[in-house]
């Protein structure tokens, strides 16, 4: 599983109540105040900062099933580590918040002819919410293909931090604060 926040803490829970055998957790971020109210298994002691929510989930899936073992990986996807366990996974879930990565673990098991599970959960405005289910067997399946990324938001995730800092310099203002119009 990468990404163990609100979603990912709730699908670890739902695997450990299935007593799968294993689940590989990835994360690189910690607990923190905004997340806290949503992340299954946070307790109010839990430091923050201090607090890794995959620590934090495998804790949680041991209590819940001991049987079920949880092996954590404290860096991010684009990481020799996540690599490993991703191309190792029997099948591969996707809980982010960011397209730019969750289109970097399409194409890795797409490469790897892994299964994915892609979930996602959002509040595209004020008055709705949103979500949705993805599932790629074998290799076969494109997020990108279906339309399904913000093909902005992935450009900038692959874009070196000096090249957007370039890019940033030309408009004399971060990018990111800009709206599609080119306005605040």
């Amino acid at each position: 599983m990468v990404g163990v926040g609100g979603l990912g803490s709730a699908f670890a829970q739902h695997l450990a109540l299935l007593g799968v055998g294993q689940v590989d957790l990835i994360d690189h971020e910690e607990l923190d105040n905004t997340n806290r109210n949503r992340f299954v298994g946070a307790r109010h002691d839990d430091p923050v900062p201090g607090s890794f929510k995959v620590d934090l989930a495998a804790r949680h899936i041991g209590e819940i099933n001991p049987g079920v073992k949880a092996v954590t990986c404290r860096f991010p996807l684009v990481s020799d580590d996540a690599f490993e366990l991703v191309k190792s996974a029997s099948v591969v879930v996707g809980c982010l918040d960011d397209d730019g990565p969750r289109f970097i673990l399409n194409e890795l098991c797409a490469a790897y002819d892994k299964p994915y599970i892609d979930l996602a959960s959002d509040v595209p405005d004020s008055n709705a919410y949103g979500g949705r289910v993805f599932v790629a067997w074998d290799g076969n399946g494109c997020l990108h293909c279906l339309g399904e990324l913000d093909s902005d938001v992935v450009r900038r995730y692959l874009t070196s931090s000096e090249e957007r800092a370039r890019k940033d310099a030309i408009y004399g203002i971060t990018t990111t604060v800009l709206g599609a119009t080119g306005l605040r």
